[in-house]
Formats: C-alpha cells, structure tokens, sequence
C-alpha cells in the first residue's frame, strides 16, 4: 500500500464508533513504521498515536482501530521515549553520499502485513517532477542518520518508474 492512504484521515474505534481524530504522520524506525500519529484537535490535548498492527480497515476517508485503548496518549515530555530514533515521513530531507541535499520524501511503499517500507518516493524539485516524475529509491540505499536520510549513491544515480516519467510526458507527451 501507499503511505498517502494512511494520511489525513478519520480514526475509528471499531469497539465504539468514537472518532479520535486525523492521522497526520507516520514515525518511522529502520524503515518500519512504528506509529501513527493522530492529531485530536485541541490546545491541551496530549499527543496521540497507536501502532499500525492495531489498523483493522483503511480506506481514503477512515481508519478503523480495534479499541480506543490502543491509543497511546503522552504529555509532551514522553513522547521523546517513544520516538527518540524515529522520523516523520512525509517531507523528509534527502541526502547524497556527498552531502549535497537533492529531494524530499513525498510518499513511499508499505508492505501490508510488515509495515515494512520497500521503496520511497523521492521529489527533487517541482520543475524536475514535471519532466521526470518522482525518483523511487529502495529503502535498502538510503540510511538515516543524525536526522537525515542518507542516499548511498550519488543525486544523478536515482532511477526512475518505469511506468512513464513526469506529468508533462503523460499529460503533453513532452519528451
């Protein structure tokens, strides 16, 4: 599945029926996502998030969790424990093997019983996206580090989808 499905949309307990809020992330460790992040609405709300094991549906529109109680909710200060090696998904900084920063992590794939991600998509800049589409990189060459996705290759290294490139190719038939 693609990441994009598990944003932006509704938590639901399937044991009641309450709404718990919006997924607004996803934390991930070692390329497995480890959490979901739910934003309840409210200044003095805690921070709320749950495993993805407990996702019993997903669509565009809503996620059913199991139980409400498998909601972790913290304070501020905790939410460090939880997430001390973790990173947000989406928007994500990519690095080359040189330092030079060249993309941004837009969406990547899951795997549905391991949350295991296997590749990412990569968008180096608007104009690039419309010539090329999205860079796929497997999760395998990029390390994350010091809070920063490192691409083990050079930036002109990347490959891309072989589905076609850019929206100008696939909407102009620009070449």
């Amino acid at each position: 599945m693609k990441a994009n499905i598990l944003l932006n949309v509704v938590v639901i307990s399937q044991n009641n029926g309450r709404r718990h809020g919006l997924v607004k992330s996803l934390v991930v460790v070692d390329h497995v996502v480890k959490y979901l992040v739910i934003n309840p609405g409210g200044i003095l709300s805690k921070a709320q998030f749950f495993k993805p094991e407990n996702i019993v549906d997903v669509n565009y529109k809503r996620m059913v969790i199991g139980n409400e109680k498998d909601i972790i909710k913290v304070n501020g200060k905790k939410v460090k424990a939880y997430l001390e090696e973790a990173f947000p998904l989406m928007d994500y900084q990519v690095v080359d093997i040189n330092g030079e920063a060249f993309g941004h992590v837009v969406n990547a794939t899951i795997e549905d019983d391991t949350f295991a991600i296997t590749e990412y998509e990569i968008s180096r800049s608007f104009f690039d996206d419309i010539d090329h589409g999205f860079a796929i990189i497997p999760a395998a060459d990029l390390v994350y580090k010091d809070q920063v996705l490192y691409y083990e290759k050079e930036m002109f290294d990347i490959g891309f989808k072989n589905q076609g490139t850019g929206i100008a190719n696939k909407l102009l038939g620009v070449k």
